[in-house]
């Protein structure tokens, strides 16, 4: 099992002919210009060493991983991170469950050494819809800076029920877009599951018209691409209905992550973290530069010009994004059937 960093950038479009929609549009679909590989200008050592996951300091331990009614938060100016997690808490979801419920201290004090930024963090649970599960549809935590307060959430997750083979994935995604996420926040939201949402054609559905409460999933990403919202998707074994995930991920600029084992679900998380940070780093300085140069163009640049640009600012920079890996390796490629959810606005374009 391994992980990729999806190298890219983003870009707000900031010019006068652009319209607000438009420029919601284009500030993930350009997440997409570095994938595969890294900046074509960095070394594979560079990649390398950029890559490997940072220890927490003993001080960052202290300060984050306090007990009681003490908060785990790092403010001062630092990079504000919301991180949120969707987690299929039905009957085949106990491994994974245990590895959240194990290391989300861990979690949170890497991400705070090795980044300095203030974390937040959320999780929606989600199993089905009656009569496939009686017990709930969706549990929604909005976020806590609190470590103590995020790993009591995570404790009261247990594995069971699910019914059919699809799962309540759209009412979590759902939940997931209505948190109070803060404006200026880098935002991250993770989806662990191993069964695909209702209505797109997998057997056993018990729902084959889709999410009884009418959600559409893809309306839903789609929604949390254009609020900056990008998704990693971490997909627990092998099942039927992958490209699904795949495609969520690619239409936020985000990443999926096939695990075989749950051990690794951890580092998934963080380097995911990782990288969205470092992402909004170099938003500012891409952002201007592009803008600069349509100013003097005077029109807007289509993508391969901005490519262009942007690899040319960033190697005269000599600047290396981080590119993790599990196992030494590239993640496989998506499935062709990926396109056809990224490119959707509803499941009935697929």
């Amino acid at each position: 099992a391994k992980a990729t960093a999806k190298t890219a950038t983003k870009y707000d479009h900031q010019a006068t002919t652009t319209s607000t929609d438009n420029m919601a549009s284009r500030s993930y679909s350009f997440k997409g210009i570095f994938k595969k590989g890294g900046l074509r200008n960095s070394s594979d050592k560079e990649r390398a060493d950029a890559s490997q996951p940072r220890g927490a300091t003993e001080q960052t331990k202290d300060a984050t991983a306090q007990t009681g009614s003490a908060a785990a938060s790092v403010g001062g100016g630092a990079s504000e991170l919301d991180l949120v997690f969707v987690i299929d808490n039905t009957g085949s979801m106990s491994p994974w469950i245990e590895n959240v419920q194990e290391n989300v201290q861990k979690i949170i004090r890497e991400i705070v050494a090795s980044e300095s930024c203030d974390v937040r963090l959320g999780l929606v649970s989600y199993r089905d819809h009656p009569p496939q599960d009686d017990t709930f549809v969706t549990r929604k935590r909005d976020f806590t800076s609190n470590a103590s307060k995020m790993q009591k959430w995570v404790n009261e997750m247990r594995a069971q029920g699910g019914g059919d083979t699809p799962e309540a994935v759209a009412d979590g995604l759902f939940d997931a877009l209505n948190l109070s996420y803060r404006p200026n926040s880098t935002k991250v939201v993770v989806v662990v599951a191993d069964a695909p949402p209702h209505g797109i054609g997998c057997r056993s559905d018990g729902f084959p018209g889709g999410c009884p409460s009418g959600h559409d999933p893809l309306k839903i990403v789609r929604e949390m691409g254009e609020r900056g919202i990008t998704i990693y998707t971490v997909i627990c074994g092998n099942f039927e209905g992958q490209a699904f995930f795949q495609g969520i991920s690619q239409m936020t600029g985000g990443q999926f992550v096939p695990l075989a084992q749950a051990h690794l679900l951890t580092g998934a998380i963080v380097s995911g973290a990782q990288e969205e940070i470092a992402l909004e780093r170099l938003m500012g300085e891409a952002q201007e530069a592009v803008a600069e140069e349509e100013r003097a163009a005077g029109r807007e640049l289509d993508e391969e010009e901005v490519t262009l640009k942007l690899e040319d600012m960033f190697k005269r920079k000599g600047t290396v994004t981080r590119q993790t890996r599990f196992g030494g390796e590239e993640l496989p490629d998506y499935e062709a059937s990926a396109a056809h959810y990224s490119k959707a606005a509803s499941l009935s374009e697929v």
